[in-house]
């Protein structure tokens, strides 16, 4: 029924699959736990050639060096952090404050009035119908103005939970240095727990990919910043409420393939349209065009193609995370497929299509 030959060749790609997943499923369930040593580590791995430098340059002890490095790195970070907080609960208050108060009044009457003029172009059709339709439309508004706000202010009374965050702050801090301080002796003990044969695929993995993840990683962190800083802009000029927090959502949202920034920008343009702000709206439309055609710009010369994940295998799961309703699951599978074009592209796993093999050249007659 099968090719052996071809099952064989891709039984790498199972083990892959089930050692990503199990490793996901526990990631997942220790998340809120380790979340401070997660990005303490990260930390760690980021320092290493600066303080491999102070060693060999200055002739720095590792202990003295991993601290100040540590603390210069969470300071420079602290920062943008900080601003990002208060920047968040101050748009977030007043959003909450102005629902409270009486919601969003100026939605209502044009909604009202779309569905007027639709019931007056089409008066053959059955009336009750259409009022029925306007009815769950608007209770369907509500209700999604319910949810917003409760999610929000979810975010809010964890962004404003001050020990939490204080706890967070102080166990990443104490992890970078220790992580930064020990790093040689974890690696020490990582090759302990690998065989020699998988220590000899690790390091090829590690030398073909030449630092592929690392500049793939901070290409598209650029990229995002990027886009957080021209859809801030763009929501600013135009007059767009709430732009710090809009234009978060959009960057979150630029991560998702052909939509883009567009699943947030055109919303908002609707909303202006409903609300009879047509200048608004299409300055909205407008910025959304120029900052698709400055990501086709700038994309290409940040991210190598190889790297990139295929719009299909994106949309895949996101239909996915939508379907389960769970956001865990677009991040597996974001996950796995990075997880799988870092790898294949250095060759510790093989292609799903077996690659053509190139024709044979048949020996010329009387040669």
């Amino acid at each position: 029924m099968f090719q052996m030959d071809e099952l064989k060749r891709l039984s790498p790609l199972g083990i892959f699959w089930g050692g990503y997943t199990l490793l996901f499923l526990l990631w997942r369930a220790s998340f809120l736990y380790t979340l401070p040593f997660q990005l303490g580590f990260l930390v760690a791995v980021l320092l290493q050639p600066g303080v491999g430098y102070l060693q060999k340059r200055f002739h720095a002890r590792r202990g003295p060096a991993s601290g100040m490095l540590a603390v210069l790195a969470l300071g420079m970070l602290l920062l943008p952090l900080c601003l990002l907080v208060y920047f968040s609960i101050r748009e977030l208050t007043l959003f909450l404050i102005r629902a409270a108060e009486g919601g969003f009044p100026e939605f209502s009457p044009p909604v009202r009035a779309f569905f007027q003029r639709v019931g007056d172009a089409f008066h053959k059709l059955d009336w009750d119908l259409l009022q029925r339709s306007q009815q769950e439309w608007m209770s369907l508004l509500q209700n999604s103005m319910e949810t917003v706000t409760a999610v929000l202010s979810g975010l809010m009374r964890l962004l404003s939970s001050l020990p939490v965050l204080a706890a967070l702050l102080l166990a990443t801090a104490f992890a970078s240095y220790f992580f930064t301080r020990d790093f040689p002796k974890i690696k020490q003990w990582v090759r302990g727990l690998l065989s020699l044969k998988t220590r000899k695929v690790l390091r090829a993995a590690k030398t073909g990919s030449s630092g592929t993840g690392r500049r793939y990683l901070l290409s598209y962190v650029l990229l995002y910043f990027i886009s957080f800083c021209e859809a801030f802009v763009i929501l600013s000029v135009v007059g767009i409420p709430y732009p710090f927090l809009t234009a978060l959502l959009t960057c979150a949202a630029d991560v998702l393939p052909v939509f883009g920034p567009g699943l947030v920008f055109v919303p908002v343009a609707v909303y202006q349209l409903l609300t009879g702000a047509y200048a608004k709206a299409a300055g909205i439309l407008i910025g959304w065009a120029i900052m698709s055609l400055l990501r086709q710009l700038v994309e290409p010369k940040l991210v190598a193609s190889t790297t990139r994940i295929h719009p299909l295998a994106m949309m895949a799961g996101v239909y996915f995370s939508f379907a389960a309703g769970d956001l865990w699951v677009l991040f597996y599978v974001m996950g796995l497929c990075i997880s799988y074009s870092a790898l294949r592209s250095t060759g510790a796993l093989p292609p799903l299509l077996k690659p053509k093999e190139p024709p044979s050249e048949k020996p010329s007659e009387g040669g």
